[in-house]
């Protein structure tokens, strides 16, 4: 999987869309793979969403 030096701007994307969603990624080193960071940006939207549907 793309490391984030392989992918600065994707990284970048996926980090601002964390913080869009009001999670800060003040230590980046423990978000090292995209595929990972894409994860977790991912699975809160539906954890949002699904809280939005029952709600």
């Amino acid at each position: 999987m793309a490391t984030i030096n392989e992918h600065p701007e994707r990284f970048g994307w996926w980090l601002n869309e964390l913080d869009s969603l009001g999670i800060n990624t003040k230590r980046i080193n423990e978000l090292n793979d995209l595929k990972e960071i894409r994860n977790l940006t991912e699975n809160i939207k539906q954890a949002f969403y699904q809280d939005y549907k029952t709600d």
